[in-house]
């Protein structure tokens, strides 16, 4: 084990004006620091005359407190190998009983609470059927590599400290406008994108700055998990939007008090799969402008659209100057890279750069060159035409399977886009059993995230995620989901019910 460094912990210990010698406060501190293993079992101290050094001392000061620590078997001397912590010494039990201690501990504040209790999100991120991820496979690491050690170097030492510019490298930010205006007709200059480390930050910094603690904001249910999450951390009131077979129907939402702003995914709605028609999209706007609302546009996998043409953002229609969109590198090149952004209106574009700055002191611009060089070198387009095709096959297998091999009790989203489909269930099956026994199977199904205000007719429904299932293991995946469904039904039968 390599020395530790002690002399750093007596340099803030060791008290020179105490009435205690300085070789007795050597003792006593080793001593703590071994009985509760701040210093490890095994590990080699400093020799005592580089220690005598480093904290100031005589050598004869720590020698002696390194004797009597030896001879108490705090520590053990090697002949020619050095001074080591002993390996045999037990840490004591801490006295006063656990609820004494307690009741000293400072606590969490209410919100804390709230969120350190709260589980988000899936603990898998491979495999049959994890929704929402995306093939890291699939993607050219090899390249990425290359990029990155392009920008590792000392020719721009720019590049390892702070972004300067809130928003972001502005070669990266340029990249992105380039692409948004061509792929998702938004409307857009570089100086409106910002970065993001994910789409978590996106709406926690919309949040902060488009909102007071205590406004509304409303969501639609089901929704992604994080939104209400974080949308309650930052201090707003969440409620449900209206949702119906055409996406979002802001028009007939209840508008609580204080409401502010408004999330929604109309490309391909997460997790239900709906897609916003113009009429709605236009109807939408109009609702937000009666209403003095922010339209927070989620476009997550708006990429990967196999029957057709993507449909353009809606941003692109917003002539009022409130919609803020938001897009993520999560699904078009690989979830670790935690790269979002959002395109804001012109009016607000400075003060969101500002914030970001002060809130989150952007860095990682190494990578941020890396990813404006992947872009503007053609290997972004390049990889999502590949990845469009081979989840388009996917898609294609999954749909194929579940129809040929439970059919009877699954009904499919229609869309034929993303990386998921939402499979709304038979009354038949309890979607606590089918979850239960679809671990048993290894699978993991995606459980849709409802507001508690939200009707409970329609959540009987799991989302099937094909993203990281090979397309030679589909069909084995729908096997065992099979199986999952028959054990979820079966208690029903066996009370007489009709299968």
């Amino acid at each position: 084990m390599k020395e530790v460094l002690l002399s750093d912990l007596l340099a803030g210990a060791l008290d020179r004006a105490s009435e205690h010698a300085l070789q007795r406060q050597i003792y006593d501190i080793v001593r703590r620091c071994v009985l509760d293993h701040t210093l490890q079992p095994g590990q080699r101290l400093p020799s005592s005359r580089a220690l005598a050094a480093d904290i100031g001392v005589s050598r004869i000061t720590v020698t002696l407190a390194y004797d009597r620590l030896i001879a108490e078997n705090y520590l053990s001397s090697r002949g020619g190998s050095g001074t080591f912590v002993e390996r045999t010494v037990e840490r004591p039990l801490t006295a006063g009983s656990p609820a004494a201690l307690q009741r000293h501990r400072p606590g969490l504040s209410t919100r804390g609470s709230a969120n350190g209790s709260r589980r988000g999100g899936l603990g898998q991120h491979t495999g049959a059927f994890v929704p929402g991820i995306a093939d890291a496979g699939l993607f050219p690491f090899h390249v990425w590599r290359r990029l990155v050690a392009r920008h590792l170097n000392k020719s721009d030492l720019s590049l390892a400290g702070y972004a300067k510019d809130g928003a972001g490298f502005l070669p990266l930010r340029q990249a992105i406008a380039n692409y948004l205006r061509i792929s998702r007709s938004v409307v857009c200059e570089p100086a409106q994108v910002i970065l993001t480390a994910g789409t978590h930050q996106s709406v926690d910094l919309c949040a902060r700055l488009l909102t007071d603690p205590g406004d509304a904001a409303l969501v639609e249910s089901p929704c992604h998990w994080a939104f209400p999450l974080v949308l309650d951390a930052a201090g707003l009131r969440v409620q449900a939007a209206t949702l119906d077979a055409q996406g979002l129907a802001l028009a007939d939402t209840a508008m609580p008090r204080r409401a502010r702003m408004v999330l929604t995914s109309p490309s391909h709605q997460y997790p239900t799969g709906v897609v916003m028609p113009l009429a709605r999209r236009l109807e939408l706007l109009q609702a937000a402008r009666t209403a003095g609302l922010w339209v927070i546009e989620d476009d997550y996998d708006s990429e990967f659209r196999y029957d057709g043409a993507p449909i353009p953002s809606l941003q692109g229609l917003d002539t009022d100057g409130r919609v803020i969109y938001m897009g993520t590198f999560s699904k078009t090149m690989f979830a670790g890279l935690r790269f979002s952004y959002i395109v804001v209106p012109p009016h607000i574009a400075d003060a969101c750069a500002q914030a970001c700055a002060r809130l989150y002191r952007p860095g990682h611009l190494h990578l941020q060159a890396a990813l404006a060089d992947f872009m503007n070198d053609g290997h972004f387009a390049q990889n999502i035409k590949r990845m469009r095709v081979e989840y388009g096959e996917r898609q294609h297998l999954l749909r194929e399977a579940l129809q040929t091999r439970v059919g009877g009790l699954v009904t499919l989203s229609e869309a034929r886009s993303g990386l998921h489909v939402y499979a709304r269930l038979d009354r038949r099956v309890a979607v606590a059993r089918l979850a239960a026994a679809a671990e048993e199977e290894d699978l993991v199904l995606g459980i849709p995230h409802f507001l508690p205000e939200h009707d409970t007719k329609d959540r009987n429904a799991v989302v099937l995620g094909y993203g990281g299932v090979p397309a030679a293991r589909i069909d084995d995946g729908v096997a065992r989901f099979a199986r999952a469904l028959d054990k979820a039904v079966a208690p029903v039968r066996a009370r007489g019910g009709r299968a």
